[in-house]
Protein backbone atom coordinates (compact mmCIF):
# COMPACT_ATOMS: atom_id res chain seq x y z
CA UNK A 1 0.00 0.00 0.00
CA UNK A 2 2.63 2.58 0.89
CA UNK A 3 4.45 1.69 -2.45
CA UNK A 4 0.83 1.97 -4.52
CA UNK A 5 0.75 6.01 -3.07
CA UNK A 6 4.16 7.04 -5.59
CA UNK A 7 3.59 4.87 -8.10
CA UNK A 8 0.92 4.58 -10.94
CA UNK A 9 1.95 1.45 -13.07
CA UNK A 10 2.15 -0.44 -9.08
CA UNK A 11 -1.29 1.14 -8.57
CA UNK A 12 -2.82 -0.30 -12.26
CA UNK A 13 -1.20 -3.77 -11.70
CA UNK A 14 -2.77 -4.38 -8.10
CA UNK A 15 -6.21 -4.26 -6.68
CA UNK A 16 -7.61 -1.54 -5.08
CA UNK A 17 -8.06 -1.85 -1.35
CA UNK A 18 -10.75 0.08 -1.44
CA UNK A 19 -12.89 -1.53 -4.04
CA UNK A 20 -14.01 -4.37 -1.73
CA UNK A 21 -14.76 -3.57 2.09
CA UNK A 22 -15.42 -7.07 2.31
CA UNK A 23 -11.95 -8.76 1.14
CA UNK A 24 -10.44 -9.89 3.82
CA UNK A 25 -6.92 -9.37 3.06
CA UNK A 26 -7.19 -5.70 3.26
CA UNK A 27 -8.77 -5.82 7.02
CA UNK A 28 -6.18 -4.58 9.95
CA UNK A 29 -5.18 -7.41 11.89
CA UNK A 30 -3.23 -7.26 15.35
CA UNK A 31 -3.46 -3.40 15.42
CA UNK A 32 -4.37 -1.40 18.45
CA UNK A 33 -5.51 1.80 18.78
CA UNK A 34 -3.74 4.14 21.32
CA UNK A 35 -5.78 6.69 23.03
CA UNK A 36 -3.83 9.78 22.41
CA UNK A 37 -6.85 12.55 22.59
CA UNK A 38 -4.72 15.53 22.81
CA UNK A 39 -2.61 14.94 19.41
CA UNK A 40 -5.97 13.59 17.81
CA UNK A 41 -7.50 17.00 18.41
CA UNK A 42 -4.56 19.02 17.93
CA UNK A 43 -3.40 17.61 14.66
CA UNK A 44 -6.11 14.31 13.62
CA UNK A 45 -3.85 11.77 14.04
CA UNK A 46 -4.05 8.74 15.87
CA UNK A 47 -1.13 6.07 16.77
CA UNK A 48 -2.00 2.67 15.90
CA UNK A 49 0.31 -0.33 17.29
CA UNK A 50 0.94 -3.40 15.38
CA UNK A 51 1.32 -6.03 18.17
CA UNK A 52 2.51 -8.90 15.76
CA UNK A 53 5.72 -6.20 13.99
CA UNK A 54 6.30 -4.05 16.57
CA UNK A 55 5.30 -1.41 14.01
CA UNK A 56 4.16 2.32 15.33
CA UNK A 57 1.71 3.89 12.39
CA UNK A 58 1.01 7.99 13.25
CA UNK A 59 -1.74 7.83 10.89
CA UNK A 60 -3.83 11.18 9.60
CA UNK A 61 -7.43 9.98 9.81
CA UNK A 62 -9.82 12.96 8.94
CA UNK A 63 -12.87 10.65 8.59
CA UNK A 64 -13.48 10.28 12.50
CA UNK A 65 -13.64 14.34 12.71
CA UNK A 66 -17.05 14.23 10.95
CA UNK A 67 -18.43 11.46 13.26
CA UNK A 68 -18.30 10.59 16.90
CA UNK A 69 -15.97 8.04 17.56
CA UNK A 70 -17.74 5.27 19.40
CA UNK A 71 -15.01 2.63 20.66
CA UNK A 72 -12.11 0.89 18.69
CA UNK A 73 -12.39 -2.88 18.26
CA UNK A 74 -9.50 -5.25 18.97
CA UNK A 75 -8.12 -5.85 15.34
CA UNK A 76 -8.20 -1.88 15.17
CA UNK A 77 -11.68 -0.71 13.06
CA UNK A 78 -13.29 2.09 14.34
CA UNK A 79 -16.78 2.04 15.39
CA UNK A 80 -18.17 5.92 14.58
CA UNK A 81 -21.88 7.14 14.35
CA UNK A 82 -22.88 9.96 12.03
CA UNK A 83 -23.06 13.46 13.82
CA UNK A 84 -26.36 13.55 12.51
CA UNK A 85 -29.77 12.19 13.95
CA UNK A 86 -30.13 9.07 13.93
CA UNK A 87 -26.71 8.56 14.63
CA UNK A 88 -26.24 5.53 12.22
CA UNK A 89 -23.44 3.28 12.68
CA UNK A 90 -19.96 3.16 9.96
CA UNK A 91 -17.35 1.03 10.38
CA UNK A 92 -14.11 2.45 9.62
CA UNK A 93 -10.83 0.49 7.83
CA UNK A 94 -7.83 3.09 9.32
CA UNK A 95 -5.47 1.28 7.11
CA UNK A 96 -7.44 1.95 3.86
CA UNK A 97 -10.00 4.54 4.21
CA UNK A 98 -12.87 2.01 3.85
CA UNK A 99 -16.29 2.28 5.15
CA UNK A 100 -18.84 -0.20 5.82
CA UNK A 101 -22.04 2.20 6.58
CA UNK A 102 -24.92 0.75 8.26
CA UNK A 103 -28.73 1.44 8.66
CA UNK A 104 -29.26 1.14 12.27
CA UNK A 105 -28.12 3.63 15.37
CA UNK A 106 -25.62 2.79 17.57
CA UNK A 107 -26.84 2.38 20.83
CA UNK A 108 -25.92 5.41 23.07
CA UNK A 109 -23.82 3.21 26.09
CA UNK A 110 -21.73 1.23 23.42
CA UNK A 111 -18.53 0.36 25.22
CA UNK A 112 -16.51 -2.02 23.14
CA UNK A 113 -17.67 -3.73 20.07
CA UNK A 114 -16.85 -6.46 17.33
CA UNK A 115 -16.43 -6.45 13.71
CA UNK A 116 -16.19 -9.00 11.59
CA UNK A 117 -17.17 -10.36 7.80
CA UNK A 118 -18.72 -13.78 6.99
CA UNK A 119 -20.02 -14.38 3.55
CA UNK A 120 -19.86 -12.64 0.52
CA UNK A 121 -21.39 -9.21 1.49
CA UNK A 122 -22.91 -9.77 4.97
CA UNK A 123 -20.75 -7.56 7.82
CA UNK A 124 -21.99 -8.30 11.37
CA UNK A 125 -21.22 -5.34 13.98
CA UNK A 126 -21.82 -6.85 17.45
CA UNK A 127 -21.79 -3.50 20.54
CA UNK A 128 -22.08 -4.22 23.91
CA UNK A 129 -22.68 -1.90 25.99
CA UNK A 130 -22.20 -1.68 30.33
CA UNK A 131 -24.66 0.34 31.37
CA UNK A 132 -27.61 -2.04 30.06
CA UNK A 133 -25.37 -5.54 30.28
CA UNK A 134 -26.70 -6.63 26.87
CA UNK A 135 -25.26 -6.87 23.71
CA UNK A 136 -26.77 -6.23 20.08
CA UNK A 137 -25.93 -7.19 16.31
CA UNK A 138 -26.32 -5.59 13.30
CA UNK A 139 -26.01 -6.00 9.50
CA UNK A 140 -25.61 -3.03 7.39
CA UNK A 141 -29.40 -3.64 6.33
CA UNK A 142 -30.88 -3.95 9.54
CA UNK A 143 -32.88 -0.84 10.78
CA UNK A 144 -31.98 -1.36 14.26
CA UNK A 145 -29.56 -3.24 16.32
CA UNK A 146 -31.16 -6.28 17.94
CA UNK A 147 -30.68 -6.21 21.80
CA UNK A 148 -29.82 -9.83 23.20
CA UNK A 149 -30.42 -10.66 26.78
CA UNK A 150 -28.37 -12.26 29.28
CA UNK A 151 -27.07 -12.43 32.92
CA UNK A 152 -24.76 -10.18 34.18
CA UNK A 153 -22.37 -12.86 34.78
CA UNK A 154 -22.38 -14.00 30.93
CA UNK A 155 -22.21 -10.31 29.61
CA UNK A 156 -19.09 -9.48 31.89
CA UNK A 157 -17.44 -13.06 30.57
CA UNK A 158 -18.28 -12.50 26.93
CA UNK A 159 -16.83 -8.94 27.18
CA UNK A 160 -14.07 -10.21 28.18
CA UNK A 161 -13.43 -12.47 25.33
CA UNK A 162 -14.28 -9.57 23.17
CA UNK A 163 -11.12 -6.90 24.72
CA UNK A 164 -9.40 -10.39 25.02
CA UNK A 165 -9.72 -10.99 21.07
CA UNK A 166 -11.32 -14.20 21.28
CA UNK A 167 -14.57 -13.12 19.84
CA UNK A 168 -12.25 -10.78 17.70
CA UNK A 169 -13.66 -13.13 14.30
CA UNK A 170 -16.85 -14.00 15.60
CA UNK A 171 -15.92 -17.70 15.82
CA UNK A 172 -13.85 -18.12 19.46
CA UNK A 173 -16.84 -17.24 21.56
CA UNK A 174 -18.92 -20.15 20.44
CA UNK A 175 -16.40 -22.25 21.36
CA UNK A 176 -15.45 -20.97 24.26
CA UNK A 177 -17.82 -19.25 26.19
CA UNK A 178 -20.83 -21.77 25.35
CA UNK A 179 -18.69 -24.38 26.79
CA UNK A 180 -20.57 -25.63 30.04
CA UNK A 181 -17.39 -27.32 31.10
CA UNK A 182 -14.88 -24.07 31.14
CA UNK A 183 -17.42 -22.35 32.77
CA UNK A 184 -18.01 -25.06 35.22
CA UNK A 185 -13.98 -25.34 36.04
CA UNK A 186 -13.76 -21.31 36.27
CA UNK A 187 -16.57 -21.44 38.51
CA UNK A 188 -13.91 -23.48 40.65
CA UNK A 189 -11.65 -22.06 40.35
CA UNK A 190 -13.56 -18.69 41.67
CA UNK A 191 -14.55 -20.91 44.61
CA UNK A 192 -10.60 -21.95 45.50
CA UNK A 193 -9.38 -17.91 44.79
CA UNK A 194 -12.21 -17.05 47.57
CA UNK A 195 -14.29 -14.70 45.00
CA UNK A 196 -17.74 -14.24 43.41
CA UNK A 197 -17.59 -15.54 40.27
CA UNK A 198 -19.72 -12.82 39.08
CA UNK A 199 -16.64 -10.21 40.59
CA UNK A 200 -14.14 -13.02 38.61
CA UNK A 201 -15.20 -11.16 35.48
CA UNK A 202 -16.56 -7.79 36.62
CA UNK A 203 -16.00 -4.86 34.11
CA UNK A 204 -14.97 -2.32 36.91
CA UNK A 205 -12.11 -4.97 38.91
CA UNK A 206 -11.86 -1.22 41.59
CA UNK A 207 -15.10 -1.79 42.71
CA UNK A 208 -14.09 -4.63 45.28
CA UNK A 209 -11.10 -5.21 47.19
CA UNK A 210 -8.72 -7.62 46.13
CA UNK A 211 -8.05 -5.92 42.76
CA UNK A 212 -9.41 -9.13 41.48
CA UNK A 213 -8.70 -9.41 37.44
CA UNK A 214 -9.72 -12.66 34.90
CA UNK A 215 -9.15 -12.02 30.87
CA UNK A 216 -9.73 -14.30 28.23
CA UNK A 217 -6.60 -13.86 25.57
CA UNK A 218 -6.50 -15.14 21.81
CA UNK A 219 -3.02 -16.98 21.96
CA UNK A 220 -2.41 -17.86 18.43
CA UNK A 221 -5.86 -19.87 18.08
CA UNK A 222 -5.89 -21.03 21.57
CA UNK A 223 -7.60 -19.32 24.58
CA UNK A 224 -5.60 -18.39 27.86
CA UNK A 225 -6.97 -17.13 30.77
CA UNK A 226 -5.38 -14.69 32.95
CA UNK A 227 -6.19 -14.36 36.66
CA UNK A 228 -5.00 -11.71 39.20
CA UNK A 229 -5.95 -12.42 42.37
CA UNK A 230 -4.75 -11.63 45.77
CA UNK A 231 -1.11 -10.27 44.71
CA UNK A 232 -0.85 -13.80 42.54
CA UNK A 233 -0.64 -14.26 38.93
CA UNK A 234 -1.44 -17.49 36.92
CA UNK A 235 -1.95 -18.03 32.99
CA UNK A 236 -4.17 -21.24 32.42
CA UNK A 237 -4.60 -23.22 28.84
CA UNK A 238 -7.23 -25.76 28.24
CA UNK A 239 -5.76 -29.29 27.49
CA UNK A 240 -7.03 -30.52 24.46
CA UNK A 241 -9.19 -33.50 26.00
CA UNK A 242 -12.76 -34.51 26.37
CA UNK A 243 -12.52 -33.21 30.16
CA UNK A 244 -11.23 -29.61 28.85
CA UNK A 245 -8.76 -29.31 32.00
CA UNK A 246 -7.55 -26.15 33.28
CA UNK A 247 -3.83 -26.52 33.20
CA UNK A 248 -1.25 -23.74 34.24
CA UNK A 249 0.88 -22.70 31.05
CA UNK A 250 4.49 -22.36 32.36
CA UNK A 251 5.92 -20.61 29.33
CA UNK A 252 4.29 -18.38 26.48
CA UNK A 253 8.10 -18.39 24.42
CA UNK A 254 9.19 -15.38 23.04
CA UNK A 255 5.72 -13.64 24.04
CA UNK A 256 4.73 -10.97 26.51
CA UNK A 257 1.17 -10.12 27.99
CA UNK A 258 -0.25 -7.30 29.42
CA UNK A 259 -3.21 -6.93 31.42
CA UNK A 260 -4.93 -3.74 32.81
CA UNK A 261 -8.46 -3.02 34.75
CA UNK A 262 -9.79 -3.05 31.56
CA UNK A 263 -7.90 -5.09 28.82
CA UNK A 264 -5.13 -7.46 27.98
CA UNK A 265 -2.89 -8.42 25.02
CA UNK A 266 -0.38 -10.37 24.07
CA UNK A 267 2.99 -8.91 22.23
CA UNK A 268 5.71 -10.41 20.38
CA UNK A 269 8.39 -9.33 22.59
CA UNK A 270 11.04 -9.47 19.94
CA UNK A 271 9.38 -6.78 18.25
CA UNK A 272 9.03 -4.61 21.06
CA UNK A 273 12.53 -3.14 22.72
CA UNK A 274 12.72 -3.11 26.46
CA UNK A 275 9.66 -5.43 26.44
CA UNK A 276 10.99 -8.77 28.06
CA UNK A 277 9.27 -12.20 26.54
CA UNK A 278 7.93 -14.77 28.96
CA UNK A 279 6.73 -12.32 31.12
CA UNK A 280 3.23 -10.62 32.25
CA UNK A 281 2.84 -7.14 32.87
CA UNK A 282 0.24 -5.65 34.72
CA UNK A 283 -0.69 -2.72 36.85
CA UNK A 284 -0.91 -2.56 40.63
CA UNK A 285 -3.04 0.41 42.50
CA UNK A 286 -2.05 2.29 45.52
CA UNK A 287 -4.45 4.93 46.39
CA UNK A 288 -5.53 7.19 43.54
CA UNK A 289 -1.50 6.37 41.86
CA UNK A 290 -0.94 2.71 39.99
CA UNK A 291 2.10 1.58 39.41
CA UNK A 292 3.29 -1.26 36.40
CA UNK A 293 5.35 -4.45 37.70
CA UNK A 294 6.13 -7.52 35.76
CA UNK A 295 5.50 -11.19 36.47
CA UNK A 296 8.44 -13.58 35.63
CA UNK A 297 6.40 -16.99 33.97
CA UNK A 298 10.14 -18.76 34.84
CA UNK A 299 10.86 -18.17 38.17
CA UNK A 300 7.35 -16.23 39.38
CA UNK A 301 9.19 -13.55 40.33
CA UNK A 302 7.39 -10.03 40.59
CA UNK A 303 9.17 -6.92 40.46
CA UNK A 304 8.42 -2.93 39.33
CA UNK A 305 9.10 -1.88 36.04
CA UNK A 306 10.05 2.07 36.59
CA UNK A 307 10.89 3.27 40.47
CA UNK A 308 8.26 6.85 39.42
CA UNK A 309 4.50 6.97 39.74
CA UNK A 310 3.50 5.33 36.42
CA UNK A 311 -0.13 6.63 36.18
CA UNK A 312 -2.56 9.04 38.44
CA UNK A 313 -6.30 8.36 38.48
CA UNK A 314 -8.45 11.92 37.20
CA UNK A 315 -11.43 11.64 36.91
CA UNK A 316 -12.27 7.96 36.61
CA UNK A 317 -9.64 7.32 34.11
CA UNK A 318 -5.40 6.53 34.94
CA UNK A 319 -3.44 9.17 32.76
CA UNK A 320 0.56 8.65 32.29
CA UNK A 321 2.68 11.21 34.24
CA UNK A 322 5.92 12.27 33.67
CA UNK A 323 7.64 13.38 30.95
CA UNK A 324 6.79 12.31 27.31
CA UNK A 325 7.64 10.36 25.36
CA UNK A 326 6.53 7.75 26.85
CA UNK A 327 8.07 4.60 27.61
CA UNK A 328 6.75 1.36 25.32
CA UNK A 329 5.88 -0.50 28.52
CA UNK A 330 4.44 2.55 29.38
CA UNK A 331 2.36 3.01 26.43
CA UNK A 332 0.92 -0.52 25.66
CA UNK A 333 0.07 -0.40 29.62
CA UNK A 334 -2.23 2.56 29.17
CA UNK A 335 -4.05 0.38 26.48
CA UNK A 336 -5.29 -1.86 29.23
CA UNK A 337 -5.65 0.52 31.39
CA UNK A 338 -8.25 2.22 29.95
CA UNK A 339 -11.13 2.19 27.74
CA UNK A 340 -12.31 5.81 26.16
CA UNK A 341 -15.31 6.62 26.62
CA UNK A 342 -17.79 6.68 23.34
CA UNK A 343 -18.36 10.59 22.46
CA UNK A 344 -21.85 9.55 21.15
CA UNK A 345 -22.85 9.26 24.74
CA UNK A 346 -20.62 11.63 25.91
CA UNK A 347 -22.56 13.91 23.95
CA UNK A 348 -25.99 12.85 24.34
CA UNK A 349 -25.79 13.19 27.78
CA UNK A 350 -24.27 16.45 28.12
Amino acid sequence: MWTSAPCHNWRSATEDPRSDVSDPRFHPRFWIVLDDDEAFQSDGCRVLVNTATGRFLRKQLPLPRHYYVVTTTVSGFFVLADRSPTHAARVLNPLTGAVVRFKAPVPRDTTVAVFFFSGSTLHNLTVLCDSTGKYYTAVPESKRFAPETTNDAIYNYMRKAVVGGVYANGGGWASVAQSNVIMEKLFNLSEQLKVHFFKFFSVDPLGHRGDVRCFLLDFGGEVFFITKAWGRIMVLGIEPTEKQTLAPVETVGRYAIFIGHQRCLVVDAAKFPSVEADCVYYTLDVGKFAFIWKHSLSDWKDERVFDAIDFVKENKRFVPVGARPFTIIQLLSSYTINISDSELASKQSW
